[in-house]
């Protein structure tokens, strides 16, 4: 049975009416229900977050202010013990909420993250990534994404703030970029995998441009805490992902 722990649901949206009706109606028929949930509105068409179930709180920000600082406003904002983050065209299964609770009670997490399906349009869903529970693992976080992602992670609201949250100066991989931080402090991320999120793949051109900036920024912030052999890798990926780029792969 599960205690009372209050959970805030934050969604950063953007000029994405279609999909954020599917994002938040898997969240408001999920079989424990959040404590709050909080939209962060960062676009700039207004019909999007019309006409919206009442139970949703929404915030309106300046526009394209960016994933990582709409996931902070949201966070900051929000009254609960836990914070669970979705992407406005990712999804969780029913029960996403749950067993994300569950693992809290079960044990001392300062993070959960759930497992990771991969969804290309019109294909079934197909498993991705589940963060390794062991921290020397975990480590993998310098030179790839192991599983901790904006729409898997559920925080300690405390702990979020403490870092400072998503650090808002990335074009991408801002989600890694927390994940070093809170691994290097020495808190402790949890894998869930009953917990399930699906990660709706649509990336574009641009996308991808901005997923390699992001990657670059993520390597001048912490290519001194790798050990060489991180290094390594990390630079061996940066070169593929560049390269793969070039040639429009």
């Amino acid at each position: 049975m599960l205690r009372n722990i209050s959970i805030s649901v934050v969604i950063p949206t953007c000029d994405r009416g279609a999909l954020l009706q599917r994002s938040l109606d898997c969240v408001l028929t999920q079989s424990v229900a959040a404590t709050e949930i909080i939209l962060v509105d960062n676009g700039r068409e207004d019909a999007c977050t019309q006409g919206l179930d009442p139970r949703v709180r929404v915030l309106r920000t300046a526009p394209r202010i960016g994933p990582g600082r709409a996931r902070n406003v949201g966070a900051q904002a929000a009254t609960s013990e836990l914070v669970a983050f979705l992407d406005d065209d990712d999804l969780w299964q029913a029960d996403y909420l749950e067993r994300v609770l569950e693992r809290f009670q079960a044990s001392a997490a300062d993070a959960v993250l759930a497992r990771l399906l991969r969804q290309a349009e019109g294909a079934v869903a197909q498993p991705y990534k589940l963060l390794p529970n062991d921290a020397e693992a975990q480590r993998q976080v310098f030179w790839c994404n192991p599983g901790f992602g904006g729409q898997n992670l559920t925080i300690r609201r405390d702990v979020f703030l403490a870092f400072a949250g998503f650090d808002e100066s990335m074009p991408a991989s801002e989600d890694r970029d927390l994940a070093a931080r809170l691994l290097l402090a020495g808190k402790r991320l949890v894998a869930e995998p009953q917990a399930v999120a699906i990660l709706c793949d649509h990336q574009g051109g641009r996308a991808r441009h901005s997923l390699l900036r992001g990657n670059w920024a993520f390597f001048r912030k912490h290519w001194r805490n790798m050990r060489p052999i991180e290094l390594y890798r990390a630079l061996k990926v940066l070169i593929k992902r560049r390269l793969l780029l070039a040639l429009g792969r």
